[in-house]
């Protein structure tokens, strides 16, 4: 939860005076005692270093980033405001910024442009790390369920390699697929990450099949679909030149465009799978 306004202004205070005031006691004695900061109550300061505690900003009091700056990441990625995991989305400009976000943004001494910047440096941080969490779900989901149908011969090669461009093989008598999972808890929205290498083998590998998991909030599987090869290679995008050259691109996937299931592995395989 987001604290109160005097509250966040009391944390700013501490995170500025506390690598050169010699520690808690003296930052506490001089917050409370010098008229330059008695706008706030003794118990403001006690409740901001408490939340300063729980954020854990009390242990990179080295941090170079400016306080401010630290106190509206902690807001933005421990307190997390739902739409901060789709703010690639919704925000995509000051001018689009929640006005309550630019209020906090304004008691710390932050113009528009200096809450976008955060809000885009900590959305990179909150999607990293949701990404890998939710990635590693996903293909140990499809791994299971795979490993469950007969006759079937899986190996999860990303579990010990990134260099094949795609996550599990899947071998199944004389059918054999390269499964390159992409996985969301995200009911209306799938967004994807390619790496170049990742399209160069979809080119050049007609084995090559992108997956894509559905999970829980719980990361269960709810949904199996996969995207066409012929719409990734329709949609990404091309150098201008040999001087310059994508290497990651992200794909909004419309609905309409996911087939159900893995239609590829063959009808015996399809119905163990749940539907997209």
């Amino acid at each position: 939860m987001r604290p109160p306004d005097p509250i966040l202004l009391a944390a700013k205070r501490w995170l500025d005076i506390l690598p050169t005031s010699g520690g808690i006691r003296r930052a506490q004695a001089l917050l409370t005692t010098h008229t330059e900061f008695s706008d706030l109550t003794p118990t403001q300061y006690a409740t901001a270093l408490a939340w300063l505690n729980e954020t854990g900003l009390l242990t990179s009091e080295s941090s170079p980033a400016p306080s401010a700056n630290q106190v509206l990441s902690a807001i933005l990625e421990e307190s997390a405001p739902p739409w901060v995991k789709d703010a690639d989305a919704l925000v995509h400009s000051p001018d689009e910024l929640p006005s309550d976000l630019v209020t906090t943004g304004a008691v710390l001494g932050l113009n528009a442009d200096g809450v976008y910047e955060q809000v885009v440096s900590s959305w990179g941080k909150v999607d990293t790390a949701a990404r890998k969490r939710v990635g590693a779900a996903g293909e140990a989901a499809l791994v299971s369920l795979l490993s469950d149908v007969p006759g079937s011969l899986v190996d999860h090669v990303a579990a010990w390699s990134d260099g094949f461009g795609y996550d599990i093989s899947f071998t199944r008598g004389p059918s054999s697929a390269h499964l390159e999972v992409k996985s969301t808890t995200r009911s209306g929205r799938l967004s994807i990450y390619l790496s170049r290498h990742e399209y160069e083998v979809m080119l050049r590998d007609p084995c090559w099949i992108l997956v894509a998991v559905r999970l829980t909030s719980d990361l269960e599987v709810s949904g199996v679909g996969s995207v066409p090869s012929s719409w990734l290679k329709d949609n990404a995008p091309h150098d201008a030149s040999g001087i310059g050259r994508w290497e990651s691109c992200k794909f909004e996937v419309p609905a309409t465009v996911i087939t159900g299931g893995i239609p590829q592995l063959g009808r015996q395989v399809a119905p163990d799978l749940p539907s997209w």
